[in-house]
């Protein structure tokens, strides 16, 4: 075994079989993380464009962040939902201080899918209507009713459930996507949104429609100019809500507080999570004086065992005032654009590179090579990426990566993964070998790899529709009659 992995390799031998996999979890058991950096047990480190899962805006354990928590909890660590503590009203106030237009109360939960479904709740309360309308791209949570506004993970067997009723999805076609990542591109007039009503029949029942200002799980799409506009227009027109959902954009992410604001609208709903807790587990939803005065006049509560924990609110106050302290929008936006320029000269040199845009420090690019298997050419690119001491992760939908790094990044980190980055797409290009050191080994993950072809096509034929199984049949059989020959 190689000392490179060594006790991480020990760790799993000693607790794998109490591990439920719900994912192919690497190898590398992380014990410490520090600024933009991340450290495994055995003393190997990566650099973090990742933010953990997009939540680390300050970097992790930043120590004036941590001095918060940690004051916070040896004073009052839970309440329950009968009481408020002052660090709950503070931290209402400071939201309303730096969210848009006339956001003024807010509740504090514990994840991005939770304040989504108290959103709906409101909406739905406010308008008297039930059903909600998203984006098919997007991403808004694990619930029943957070997973049936996007159609994002819809191919799989195990989220083939059933939706809610009366919810929908804003198209985004294929033409969209050229829109939502060819940056500079005219706006199209948005046909797409033309035919909306050919899509949900009416608005007559829509509480409410959600939307990320930037699409971040779905390819990393960026609205283009009047998109986001228009469709408040018309929500507004129709008597529905417009929801906005900040989990990754909010705080600084993209050079403002929020994402929304590049688009100059108003919210009627705000939610938030990930970056607003910098890795601690917090949500929020704020919403203006008059929707929430009249939903709580017309008999709407809410109890949840973790709403407005102490240590949760102590978290965002935090954040709030260390990038105001210091001037993290600024940083964002500066090494938003430098980190893009770099990235946009080396794709001038790698064509496999493409497409990079972005907002601030939410970046993301395709991975685009001449390359019948390119699916296999891009993990071969993340894996040789890991192996080099960089970790990014893929969008959903085609082969695109995401650059979402704590917005404390440095430039030589930035040169650093630029570097990173340019080996990494040479040696996934030339097929090296070089990346497979990074492929996880521990037999747990090993395991969830499928090897066997047939019971590959079977799970393929149960998830997918007719027309695909044909050439996904020879697709499979050609690549283990090569296999034999070798």
């Amino acid at each position: 075994m190689s000392t490179r992995n060594a006790k991480n390799m020990d760790y799993w031998r000693r607790y794998g079989d109490y591990v439920l996999m719900a994912m192919p979890y690497a190898d590398q058991v992380i014990v410490e993380g520090r600024g933009c950096t991340i450290r495994d047990a055995d003393g190997n480190e990566l650099l973090d464009l990742a933010s953990g899962m997009f939540c680390c805006v300050l970097g992790h354990n930043h120590p004036k962040f941590i001095q918060r928590i940690v004051r916070q909890a040896e004073e009052l660590l839970h309440t329950g939902t009968q009481f408020l503590s002052p660090v709950v009203l503070e931290a209402s106030y400071k939201l309303a201080q730096v969210a848009p237009g006339h956001l003024q109360k807010s509740i504090f939960l514990s994840t991005g899918t939770e304040a989504n479904e108290f959103a709906f709740r409101l909406a739905k309360a406010y308008t008297g209507r039930t059903g909600i309308l998203g984006l098919s791209r997007g991403y808004y949570g694990t619930s029943l009713a957070t997973k049936s506004c996007s159609s994002l993970f819809s191919h799989q067997l195990k989220d083939s459930l059933p939706t809610v009723p009366e919810t929908f999805r804003v198209p985004i076609t294929s033409q969209c996507t050229v829109c939502f990542t060819e940056t500079g591109r005219a706006p199209c007039g948005f046909p797409c949104l033309e035919s909306l009503e050919s899509w949900i029949g009416d608005w007559s029942n829509i509480a409410a429609v959600i939307v990320e200002p930037l699409l971040s799980a779905g390819g990393m799409l960026l609205p283009p100019p009047g998109y986001l506009k228009t469709l408040k227009e018309m929500a507004q027109i129709h008597g529905a809500l417009l929801i906005v959902d900040e989990a990754q954009t909010g705080f600084g992410r993209t050079g403002k507080w929020f994402a929304i604001e590049h688009h100059d609208v108003e919210p009627d709903i705000l939610t938030l999570s990930k970056s607003i807790g910098n890795g601690f587990p917090v949500a929020a939803v704020i919403t203006t004086a008059e929707i929430a005065d009249k939903v709580v006049a017309d008999g709407l509560w809410n109890l949840s065992s973790h709403q407005s924990d102490p240590v949760a609110a102590a978290a965002v106050s935090a954040v709030i005032d260390i990038v105001e302290e210091e001037k993290l929008l600024d940083r964002a936006r500066e090494s938003g654009d430098y980190f893009m320029e770099r990235l946009r000269e080396l794709a001038s040199r790698k064509p496999a590179i493409a497409n990079v845009r972005g907002q601030g420090l939410m970046i993301g690019f395709d991975f685009s090579p001449e390359d019948p298997k390119a699916a296999e050419a891009a993990n071969r690119f993340m894996y040789s990426c890991r192996h080099h001491g960089v970790h990014l992760t893929y969008g959903y939908g085609n082969i695109n990566f995401r650059i979402i790094p704590p917005l404390i990044i440095t430039r030589s980190e930035i040169d650093f993964a630029v570097e990173v980055i340019e080996k990494s797409a040479e040696e996934a290009l030339g097929k090296s070998d070089s990346g497979k050191g990074a492929l996880p080994v521990n037999p747990y993950t090993r395991r969830m790899f499928e090897h066997n072809p047939w019971r590959r096509l079977v799970n393929y034929w149960w998830r997918s529709s007719p027309e695909d199984w044909v050439e996904k049949s020879r697709s499979i059989f050609r690549e283990r009659f090569e296999e034999g020959r070798r």
